[in-house]
């Protein structure tokens, strides 16, 4: 079978991991996969980077309070890779580079699969609004410079324009979580087919791996319990929440056998005394060898669909310490493989990481095994692919 794929950018966040790792999955099955993105990081000569229309076009779009319309796309339509491709699979289509119709005249010549990685096609313009804030078949964003930013307010014409091309496309859907299935079983999409096919992640490469060593690799201390906080903008993203770990840091000030670890952005600093800062790295052997080393994850994230870390970290045989958000609750079990705390609920949170601390070392141990087990079990990426290619053979 030959996949077309188009996205943002091709293995670098949660949403191209996905993609990424579909397609290198796909290619070891004898499946050839070509991609189409914005931002090109890899070497691969199937993937090809998407001329950008003018110069500094991001910025350009948000002056123009535009991310669907200027940009030329259609291209792709007359490249060998789209004349000889069975499936297209569109995965994040936001980011200012798509042009919106381009997807109604794929939908013309191919079957196309459409995976929603979070609410923006089903929003005025941003990735997360608000979960009550649906009117007229959109959720609304509450405020212009969410991401995706725009600098006025279009959202009359980017819903209307969105309408229309969705009424003039046959595009089957998938998300990551029923979460986002129920949201969009709401929205202006509710009349497309949709299915639920959860994320997979290489439990290979996340997995369970001798503690001590990589303590001694990474010079942490052996004798420390480590709560790990993780996020590509390390503690710069108010979505990821840090301002919720930040009092836990604090009151455990006094503690000097709980060490705070904060992964991403590009602050290294390991002078305070529970607070150790260490740099964001793209290498996932080393994020793999993070979470291995790590005793809990904490995710107080406040807007997510599916996330890898969670899922990465219990593949990793560690428990995570989350708010209720968008579908973790699918990933998690309550008390069994973490702890789900009400959503910016500090006071929970902070109960959250206190029941963890005070298991037992064999509590402890049994939970890690729990958490592999889930992982193992319904999240790799194999079943992932699994349920990818009944769909695509569905539709052929």
């Amino acid at each position: 079978m030959k996949i077309l794929k188009i996205g943002t950018i091709d293995k670098a966040g949660g949403a191209a991991q996905v993609s990424w790792d579909l397609k290198t999955e796909l290619e070891k099955r004898g499946h050839s996969v070509s991609m189409f993105v914005k931002d090109k990081l890899s070497d691969d000569s199937r993937v090809f980077e998407i001329p950008a229309v003018f110069p500094r076009q991001d910025l350009i779009s948000r002056i123009l309070a535009n991310d669907i319309d200027f940009y030329k796309t259609d291209y792709i339509l007359k490249t060998k890779e789209f004349r000889e491709a069975d499936i297209v699979h569109c995965h994040n289509l936001h980011g200012y580079f798509f042009k919106l119709d381009t997807l109604r005249k794929i939908s013309e010549k191919k079957p196309v699969v459409w995976t929603l990685h979070d609410m923006w096609a089903v929003s005025s313009h941003c990735a997360y609004p608000p979960e009550g804030s649906l009117e007229n078949g959109f959720y609304q964003c509450p405020e212009l410079h969410h991401y995706v930013q725009i600098e006025w307010h279009n959202e009359k014409y980017l819903t209307s324009k969105k309408r229309k091309v969705y009424g003039s496309s046959k595009i089957n859907l998938t998300v990551p979580s029923e979460w986002l299935k129920t949201l969009v079983s709401k929205s202006v999409l509710k009349d497309k087919p949709i299915k639920v096919i959860n994320n997979g992640i290489d439990i290979r490469l996340f997995k369970p791996r001798d503690k001590s060593k990589l303590r001694q690799s990474f010079g942490i201390p052996e004798d420390k319990k480590i709560i790990l906080f993780l996020a590509s903008g390390g503690t710069e993203d108010p979505r990821k929440g840090w301002k919720f770990v930040e009092p836990l840091i604090k009151e455990f000030a006094a503690d000097d056998k709980v060490l705070f670890l904060s992964v991403g952005g590009p602050k290294e600093d390991r002078m305070n005394q529970n607070l150790w800062f260490i740099s964001g790295t793209r290498d996932r052997g080393r994020i793999a060898e993070i979470f291995s080393l790590s005793d809990a994850f904490i995710f107080p994230s406040l807007a997510d669909n599916f996330p890898l870390t969670v899922l990465e970290s219990l593949a990793s045989g560690v428990p995570v310490i989350a708010f209720d958000t968008g579908g973790v609750r699918e990933e998690i079990k309550h008390r069994e493989n973490g702890y789900i705390a009400k959503k910016k609920d500090a006071d929970d949170l902070r109960a959250g990481l206190q029941w963890f601390l005070g298991l037992s070392g064999q509590e402890r141990a049994l939970m890690s095994s729990r958490c592999r087990q889930r992982a193992a079990k319904d999240f790799g990426v194999e079943k992932m692919v699994d349920n990818y290619l009944n769909l695509y053979q569905s539709l052929l």
